[in-house]
């Protein structure tokens, strides 16, 4: 028989489950900026159940997975001179870049010359639109990340989806350990959020309500999706990370 008795100060009417999470889906699959609307607001009226340090600006984690946005990618591509080919046909790496610019550089030219080795091909990058005025100064602003979206096209020889997305995975696992273990003072910083070409997460060291002011693309009625994965993170065993935000690529816990 299990002793439930009270032991020391410890009392177990205190004992909480600690994060949250939430998902929204359209049932038929149909894609809108209702489904990233209604998820961003369900995480905003989930900020009792993240938390924040002494600093109140510097959320614990905060994030949102989402299907990646092809007409939204296709006019934002355009502008950049990115052609980018049609939906399921390319990967988005959604990916955090240390902030010196000639370390970044050498990121980069692992990433070209990986990418070219497992016979990929780097469209471009877009750097990703944040405003970060509500954590300047604060730690979470401090150690805030270069964001960038790194465009992959598919193989013409790699007509499975998810031999595509094995390909991927391969990438994304080569990629980081070679740049977090080879270039001087990267202090494991090179982090890819999510590299997919079926979803993409945008996520930070950020409160539940700072996630929509801070990333702009959210707000942008052309970036739709059919389902969201919403979480807002308590850290219990680990201090707060821009990388330990969740959802992760496929998994949201609540510890």
């Amino acid at each position: 028989m299990i002793n439930t008795e009270n032991k020391g100060l410890y009392r177990k009417e205190f004992e909480h489950d600690a994060c949250g999470i939430g998902f929204v889906a359209n049932m038929k699959g149909r894609k809108s900026h209702k489904v990233v609307a209604d998820a961003i607001q369900m995480l905003i009226r989930m900020d009792h159940r993240g938390a924040c340090g002494c600093d109140p600006n510097s959320g614990d984690g905060a994030g949102i997975l989402l299907q990646i946005p092809h007409e939204f990618f296709l006019e934002e591509c355009t502008k950049l001179g990115i052609d980018l080919p049609s939906a399921g046909e390319y990967g988005v790496g959604m990916t955090f870049f240390p902030n010196d610019k000639n370390t970044r550089k050498e990121c980069k030219e692992i990433i070209t010359r990986k990418a070219k080795k497992l016979g990929l091909e780097i469209l471009g990058y877009r750097i990703v639109p944040c405003d970060n005025s509500e954590i300047q100064g604060a730690e979470s602003g401090n150690t805030e990340p270069q964001m960038e979206q790194m465009f992959i096209k598919r193989p013409a020889t790699v007509t499975d989806e998810m031999a595509f997305e094995r390909k991927l995975y391969v990438f994304r696992q080569v990629t980081a350990r070679v740049i977090n273990e080879t270039v001087k003072h990267i202090d494991n910083k090179f982090y890819y959020t999510s590299l997919s070409a079926r979803t993409i997460i945008y996520k930070g060291m950020l409160t539940t309500m700072q996630v929509p002011n801070y990333f702009d693309d959210l707000k942008r009625e052309e970036f739709t999706s059919a389902l969201a994965i919403v979480h807002s993170r308590f850290s219990t065993n680990t201090f707060p990370e821009w990388k330990l935000a969740q959802p992760f690529r496929f998994i949201g816990h609540n510890g």
